[in-house]
């Protein structure tokens, strides 16, 4: 049985997105943003609304959207503890 051009493209998608969650060894990029994250996470859950999507796809789809999701938390985490200073007291204040 053949595989559909939405199903092919879908399953394209999927591809290139594990190959940006996992990185590409040969390349020195940096960890990307929380805008492209939620990019990212956005893009995910339009392509697991697609009604051609198989279900060994949207589990795919599924386990890259958490990974993203556990990244972005990460990105928040260390943020939060940036923003945070020591006073002449040296207790920890928000900046």
């Amino acid at each position: 049985m053949e595989k559909s051009d939405s199903n092919c493209n879908v399953e394209e998608k999927v591809t290139k997105n594990a190959e940006v969650m996992d990185g590409d060894e040969n390349s020195k990029r940096k960890e990307p943003g929380l805008e492209e994250r939620f990019a990212a996470i956005e893009s995910i859950l339009d392509q697991m609304e697609a009604e051609d999507v198989t279900l060994d796809q949207s589990f795919a789809l599924y386990k890259q959207g958490l990974e993203q999701i556990k990244a972005a938390n990460r990105s928040l985490d260390s943020i939060e503890k940036a923003m945070q200073v020591l006073n002449e007291n040296g207790e920890l204040e928000e900046f």
